[in-house]
């Protein structure tokens, strides 16, 4: 039951089916908590991946073999636990393939092309052969860490060196790093060079590097190619409207909201998670309705202060409404994510990490706001968006502001 509940996406009730069975004496074995792993690493809930962790490292019956500590690096990894997913490789007995692809992937989570790089190599020396799927997680951490030239490289050694040939999904990782650094030109060159047809993945990416670098003619150029493939996409609409706003072309974001409502396409409002004392806590952009805004209201009030005091400046170009400036700074301080900061100030004690589930991409303003937040109160801000993990501390992001 708890894996069929993983494998519906419904991760929470298998979180609460596993509990009933702790209740009713049920002892897990090792199936239940490979599943149980999954439905963590999906709901970033940490406290409980160190207690599967320390469950499995106490049960001498249970056998910590190849499958399930791969499934334990990437539910630490998913959790925003790095250090906890190469704790658990550091000690396994034998590792495959699979298991070197979970570790790299779980320094492509933090953006840690280097350490990627440096496991990568040791895979070789240990007489491992790559397949496709380990260079998926090895480019996606070159592009996370702004490493063009290796990435070029090890793109260029697939085929040469290890007989790979490159499949879209290679390829769009190399669009991603290369629209990530802004060599927008590079990337829609390698696009239309692909020998295969471009997906939605594909024009997406190069989409997203364009609000990043805020130049309109390539994304309006990306959009028309998406709608010929995906015209209900949503959130390419929301991507192309933020490139106009920020662009001021009020008159096209205008015509992008109108052209989703006559398609019948609506954007999904941006939600923010975290778990404290074993209770999750959603919140939902905008949203005045949640018992705990009473507090958060005034804590939003003093952090804003305290902020501005330290150099913080509304970033106004991510309001995607024609409206005067304080309008947008309201809108801006509802945003999911700060309200989930917020709350976990106000409930976790001085010192504690705070972890924020975010499902959609952070935006240029949070992300200024989490990292000055990480400074003024001497906090760690974790945000896991859609996209990547961003480890805020003393002021400063592992993306290095490259996300």
């Amino acid at each position: 039951m708890i894996g069929a509940l993983v494998q519906d996406s419904m991760f929470m009730e298998a979180i609460e089916l596993f509990r009933k069975m702790q209740n009713q004496g049920v002892e897990p074995d090792r199936v239940t908590l490979m599943e149980l792993a999954s439905a963590c690493g999906y709901l970033g809930a940490v406290e409980l991946a160190k207690w599967i962790y320390l469950y499995i490292q106490k049960k001498d019956d249970i056998q910590c073999d190849l499958r399930l500590g791969t499934a334990l690096i990437d539910m630490f990894a998913r959790c925003g636990d790095p250090h906890g997913a190469m704790q658990v490789f550091s000690h396994m007995a034998q590792r495959d393939v699979s298991a070197w692809t979970a570790a790299i992937g779980a320094m492509a989570m933090e953006g840690n092309g280097k350490q990627a790089i440096e496991l990568f190599n040791e895979m070789l020396h240990q007489g491992i052969k790559p397949d496709a799927v380990v260079f998926v997680n090895l480019l996606t951490a070159l592009s996370h860490g702004g490493l063009v030239e290796e990435g070029w490289e090890f793109f260029g050694s697939m085929d040469d060196s290890f007989g790979i040939k490159p499949k879209v999904v290679h390829y769009g990782c190399m669009v991603d790093l290369l629209g990530r650094a802004g060599l927008l030109a590079e990337a829609l060159n390698l696009i239309k060079h692909m020998p295969m047809e471009p997906n939605v993945v594909i024009w997406s990416s190069l989409l997203a590097a364009c609000r990043m670098h805020k130049n309109v003619d390539v994304a309006k150029y990306a959009a028309e190619k998406i709608a010929q493939l995906d015209p209900e996409r949503p959130g390419i609409h929301v991507l192309l409207s933020t490139i106009y706003a920020s662009a001021g072309q009020w008159n096209d974001v205008a015509k992008v909201r109108l052209q989703m409502k006559e398609q019948g396409v609506q954007k999904g409002p941006g939600s923010s998670s975290v778990q404290i004392d074993g209770e999750v806590y959603e919140f939902t952009s905008g949203a005045e309705t949640r018992p705990e805004m009473d507090r958060i209201e005034p804590m939003l009030l003093e952090m804003n202060c305290r902020l501005r005091e330290a150099g913080y400046s509304p970033d106004l170009t991510n309001v995607l409404l024609d409206v005067d400036e304080p309008e947008k700074e309201y809108l801006l301080s509802r945003h999911s994510e700060k309200l989930a900061i917020a709350f976990s100030l106000i409930n976790t004690g001085q010192g504690m990490p705070v972890r924020v589930v975010k499902n959609l991409r952070i935006c240029s303003d949070c992300h200024t706001f989490a990292k000055s937040v990480s400074k003024v109160y001497n906090r760690e801000i974790i945000i896991r968006d859609n996209n990547r993990f961003h480890f805020f501390r003393h002021g400063s992001c592992s993306c290095k502001d490259y996300w």
